[in-house]
């Protein structure tokens, strides 16, 4: 598969968007059997139809809906929305955030963000459709079938079947390339000086005398854009303005959850030092 391939059956997907998917796309595909033209079809016609063509990994609506859903796990105050449907298929409810994290050695129930960057979504998602056997489905080029294995009933199957015959009429142009060879890690460098006494930390603005958000300028705001600037020299999407903001936070917990760190995002001198010195993968 290449982008113009990807591009006709996910329509009204942007290129730049369909260039950063197809690669974590096909990695996940490959370690979930998703390999078959048929598996390929059906696969790219389901979460086609669950994100809008791979354009939306959060559900759009609030997750409010799913509060109190014991079938989904969502038994503590805030799960509806926190474990909200996220990614290509929509993992929604604290059950399969958690089974998903268990199994694929993610920080998923205290970063569940985490399932709707594509780096993550696609190996949570084809992981769900690999333990749920909508491979079997696919096989039989059952759209109804798994569209209820995936929808719990048959909201929008038309759509579903419309994909699932464009994608067909794909062929065998939907099989994946050859795995490209694993880049080796770039090794880290040597981390400068915590800028802070210790018990202190870079974070979003909070009554803390120990907190330093960068937000209100100074030395701070050059400490924050640093790390930012690092961040962002790893490969994270962020941009070094020197204030601690949402992005901020969601870039440090992804990273924390990655390095096997508490993931508070708060940017301790621990966190502070792996930005420089961990290997960039």
């Amino acid at each position: 598969m290449n982008v113009d391939t990807l591009l006709k059956a996910m329509p009204g997907l942007a290129r730049a968007r369909a260039q950063t998917c197809l690669p974590y796309m096909e990695t996940a595909c490959r370690k979930y059997s998703i390999t078959t033209q048929a598996r390929l079809w059906m696969w790219l016609a389901q979460i086609g139809h669950e994100s809008v063509s791979l354009r939306y990994f959060e559900e759009i609506a609030s997750g409010a809906a799913y509060e109190g859903r014991k079938d989904l796990g969502n038994t503590q105050p805030g799960d509806g929305k926190r474990f909200k449907g996220r990614g290509p298929i929509q993992i929604t409810g604290r059950y399969n955030y958690t089974a998903a994290a268990k199994a694929l050695g993610l920080n998923l129930v205290n970063n569940p963000a985490m399932a709707a960057q594509p780096q993550y979504a696609f190996h949570v998602s084809a992981w769900w459709w690999g333990t749920h056997g909508l491979n079997t489905f696919a096989d039989k080029q059952d759209v109804t079938g798994a569209t209820r294995r995936i929808n719990g009933g048959t909201n929008g199957l038309a759509d579903r079947r419309t994909r699932f015959t464009r994608c067909k009429n794909l062929g065998g142009a939907v099989l994946l390339g050859p795995a490209a060879p694993p880049k080796p890690p770039k090794p880290g460098m040597p981390a400068p000086a915590f800028p802070y006494p210790a018990g202190h930390y870079i974070a979003t603005a909070r009554k803390d005398p120990k907190c330093h958000s960068g937000c209100f300028g100074g030395n701070d705001s050059g400490n924050t854009r640093r790390w930012q600037q690092r961040m962002k020299d790893r490969g994270w999407n962020i941009k070094p303005d020197g204030c601690y903001g949402p992005k901020s936070l969601a870039v440090c917990r992804s990273f924390q959850g990655d390095k096997g760190l508490k993931s508070d995002g708060l940017v301790g001198p621990k966190t502070w030092a792996m930005s420089w010195t961990a290997s960039i993968t």
